[in-house]
Order: C-alpha cells, then structure tokens, then sequence
C-alpha cells in the first residue's frame, strides 16, 4: 500500500470510530500484527531447522536388466 492509500483508511477509520477509539483500535491491531508476525517468524524458524536436519532422500535408481527373460514352453 503507498501512503495515500494508508492516509485513505486512517481518515475514514477516525470518522467511523471517532477520535476516542481510534488509540485503542491502533493499539490492538498494532498487537495483532505483532502476534502474526512473531507465529509467522516462529513457523518460518521451525520449517528452516526440519529442512536442515533432514536431509532429502534420493531414490535409488533400478539396477540395470542385464538379459531378457525366456518365456516358458507353452506361453504365447
């Protein structure tokens, strides 16, 4: 958002809520994001160390067929 945008939301915010709510509905959106931020950064931190601790695993590839089989007498 630029800052015309977030003036925009601030002036109609004061005009709904009035000049008494409006330090108290800063206040707890302010500590929402704080909240969002601080679980967001902690699933960040939790999902780096499991990608660092285990390794990926490759898949083996299959081991070459050296012959073909023969089909057994009486087998189309």
């Amino acid at each position: 958002m630029n800052p015309l945008e977030i003036l925009l939301i601030l002036a109609v915010a004061l005009v709904v809520l009035g000049p008494e709510r409006m330090p108290e509905v800063i206040r707890a959106a302010a500590r929402i994001m704080r909240e969002l931020r601080a679980a967001s950064n902690s699933v960040m931190r939790e999902l780096s160390d499991a990608m660092e601790d285990d390794p990926p695993r490759t898949a083996q590839p299959p081991a070459p067929v050296s012959e073909p089989r023969d089909k057994s007498p009486g087998q189309s």
